[in-house]
């Protein structure tokens, strides 16, 4: 059989990918095969030409059955422009096996491969008498027990507040505070059964007991929130220039300083947000957008909601995003050092896991040819282009 090997649909659907007009199943199509051929780089370099062969058919038959049409459907070009990206790179790969000699002494050292690995769930935590409990060092169990308050941790990482008998009403409210690192998240519940999902570099100062007529949380950074529902006290997450009022539901709040402004994402349920110069009620999808100075009055628009919470789940996707507003979560995420001059006004669209190397991230990035980034060993990453 002749491997399918149509570089015009490549071409296509590469350009399609990078200037914002493939589609969510066309980008994660592309890519779940993109990273299935990265991952095979050192199997398939110890294949001989034939059993390479055989390999790219193999695969070429594979991909044909998981796009293959039902009766009278026509199979989407962008399928078999996929099918081309994995084969052209079997191709790629024999190449550099046939042209590639074995390098010098000299060549292997200049040669260095540096890569940044993937944030992880670490945090800090201050409790009331100012003490500090390294989150990521702790092992599973009771962490602290305060005024009838205990703190625990979970197998899987989550911080835990429950109240026991010991706990009298009217005692005197503590706070604590809970802060990841960049490269850091964590996941918190606090004592009214709101579960907080808390992104790298962000904060959340919180009663260990909420008491009175209302719950507040105190937020820098980014979180996601389930908010137990009670009517009688309205629960309220404060940031800079913003206040948001909530009685039982699900969003995101986006407070980083550089992204120069406050977002509101509601997922579930109705939340009414305020600042400065106006009050805005959200329904879900919505997202109320406020100037980082609130000066300005809300503005509420449309979204994906999809977008918005997937550090949450686990992924990086941009939707038209600018490569500044990337740059900042990788920074983020990654815990390196970005310089900013002369980055180039590119939008991207994808979807990448966070659990992937800093290098696979900038691979997707640098499909448009005309950049690239370099990443050094004091973590500093640099944006190059031509």
């Amino acid at each position: 059989m002749t491997p399918f090997n149509h570089k015009k649909e490549l071409n296509r659907i590469i350009k399609n990918y990078v200037s914002g007009k493939a589609t969510l199943e066309e980008i994660k199509f592309i890519e779940a095969y993109y990273q299935h051929l990265d991952k095979g780089k050192d199997v398939l370099n110890q294949l001989a030409e034939s059993e390479r062969l055989d390999l790219e058919n193999e695969t070429f038959e594979a991909i044909k059955a998981k796009i293959a049409p039902t009766k009278g459907k026509v199979i989407p070009w962008y399928s078999y422009a996929a099918a081309a990206v994995i084969l052209i790179s079997f191709t790629i790969v024999s190449l550099y096996k046939v042209n590639t000699t074995t390098p010098t002494v000299k060549q292997e050292q200049s040669v260095k491969t540096i890569d940044v690995l993937p944030g992880v769930d670490k945090a800090i935590l201050t409790l009331a008498d100012g003490s500090k409990v390294v989150l990521d060092d702790q092992t599973k169990g009771e962490i602290s027990e305060h005024a009838g308050v205990i703190i625990t941790k979970t197998d899987d990482g989550q911080l835990i507040y429950k109240i026991n008998n010991a706990y009298k009403a009217g005692s005197v409210v503590a706070f604590n505070t809970i802060e990841t690192p960049k490269g850091g998240q964590y996941q918190v519940l606090l004592p009214d059964g709101t579960k907080v999902w808390l992104n790298a570099a962000s904060s959340l100062k919180y009663p260990e007991v909420f008491a009175g007529r209302e719950r507040k949380v105190e937020l820098t950074g980014e979180a996601y929130f389930e908010v137990a529902k009670n009517k009688a006290q309205p629960f309220k997450v404060i940031s800079k220039n913003q206040e948001i009022e909530v009685l039982g539901t699900h969003f995101n709040v986006n407070t980083y300083m550089d992204e120069k402004a406050i977002k509101t994402t509601l997922l579930e349920g109705s939340v009414k947000v305020n600042n400065l110069r106006s009050t805005e009620v959200l329904q879900p999808g919505d997202q109320a957008f406020v100037a980082d100075n609130g000066l300005a009055a809300i503005k509420v628009i449309a979204v994906d909601v999809n977008d918005e919470t997937a550090w949450k789940n686990g992924e990086f996707r941009f939707n038209n995003a600018g490569l500044k507003s990337i740059l900042n979560q990788l920074e983020r995420w990654y815990d390196v050092k970005i310089d900013y001059k002369n980055i180039p006004n590119k939008r991207y669209n994808g979807i990448v896991s966070r659990k992937a190397k800093l290098s696979e991230v900038l691979k997707m990035l640098a499909l448009t040819g005309n950049i690239n980034f370099e990443i050094e060993e004091n973590k500093s990453l640099k944006v190059l282009t031509n």
